[in-house]
């Protein structure tokens, strides 16, 4: 049932990712030349990302932060945010690259965010690893759409939607996420705001 639901779901993402790069090609066009003129050429940020497997990938956004110290967390990043940078991430039209991640196997629609190798560093992510990385999943919904951090809440949500990965929960994740962001608050992106920023920023400071 797992290798029928597998395939079932890659086929859906290759058919869904392809319709969705032909019709949204126009905005993401628009974002590379937005990215280009307001935050600095080239427009394309790439970095290397744990994929199925623990296979590390290169993956591919629209540059949406001006230039400075790589930290990997958004709320110790503000800073390099200009009003360009905010649209292109507050509308997600720097994650419609990842269409290309999908079409070609290594990222999925639903599946736990790609991370760098240092974020994963000390945690147990092996059963998250069982799957591919994807766009959205109950992870970000739950917990970094609400701009909180909590590096083990979120490897354990992921280690949990790997156990019950199947298509239609996949296809219940992607219902639930327009919804969520249609109606969720304000994020709270103060470094200092729960413990675990806390200790992330002071050992960026410190490092």
């Amino acid at each position: 049932m797992k290798l029928i639901d597998s395939i079932i779901i890659r086929i859906f993402d290759f058919l869904l990712a392809s319709i969705l790069l032909i019709l949204l090609s126009p905005f993401m066009i628009l974002a590379l030349l937005m990215s280009s003129l307001f935050i600095g050429f080239p427009p394309i940020y790439t970095s290397l990302r744990k994929g199925k497997n623990g296979l590390l990938f290169r993956h591919i956004k629209i540059k949406s932060l001006l230039p400075g110290k790589e930290v990997g967390r958004i709320f110790l990043e503000q800073h390099r945010l200009n009003w360009c940078g905010k649209l292109l991430r507050g509308c997600h039209l720097d994650e419609l690259t990842e269409l290309l991640h999908i079409i070609s196997g290594k990222m999925s629609f639903v599946g736990p965010r790609p991370l760098p190798p240092k974020l994963l560093k000390g945690l147990n992510s092996k059963t998250r690893e069982t799957v591919p990385p994807g766009w959205t999943c109950t992870a970000q919904l739950l917990l970094l759409k609400r701009g909180k951090l909590n590096k083990h809440a979120q490897i354990r949500l992921d280690n949990l939607y790997a156990r019950k990965r199947s298509f239609f929960y996949n296809i219940k994740i992607l219902a639930a996420t327009p919804r969520y962001f249609l109606s969720r608050s304000e994020l709270d992106l103060k470094s200092d705001s729960t413990p675990d920023r806390l200790k992330f920023k002071n050992q960026n400071l410190n490092s």
